[in-house]
């Protein structure tokens, strides 16, 4: 896990950008900054920077932003997430996963466990009836 803090000028995409896709444009530059500089396959950008980016409309976006980005390995592809310097980066859904497998294990080891108690449940029925 490889963890950097960039100061990513915008200024020159903004100047090159029609005024109605300046904030746009400044995504993407953000983006490639961050595939180019840590070799990642794919780039997560978080809320905050999204945010910060698009707060004055789209005609009027910051000329620089500072952010903070993280680099992970998942599946054999490199991600990685960047939010806004100072914010801090959500939780990861990945415990989550885990612990459901456990309730699985534990809720097909308890249906296994019922149905062999209700098998001699209707043979005392039968049993009852004859």
């Amino acid at each position: 896990m490889e963890e950097r803090i960039y100061t990513i000028n915008l200024r020159k995409a903004i100047s090159k950008a029609p005024r109605w896709e300046k904030s746009k444009k400044s995504i993407a530059v953000v983006r490639n900054f961050l595939k180019r500089h840590m070799k990642g396959d794919e780039v997560k950008i978080g809320k905050s920077i999204t945010e910060e980016i698009w707060n004055k409309g789209s005609q009027n976006p910051p000329r620089s932003i500072r952010i903070h980005a993280i680099q992970t390995e998942e599946d054999e592809k490199k991600i990685i997430k960047a939010e806004l310097l100072g914010v801090p980066f959500p939780a990861e859904k990945e415990k989550k996963k885990e612990v459901k497998e456990e309730e699985k294990t534990k809720e097909e080891a308890k249906k296994g466990g019922t149905k062999t108690e209700e098998k001699p449940k209707e043979e005392a029925k039968k049993e009852e009836k004859t």
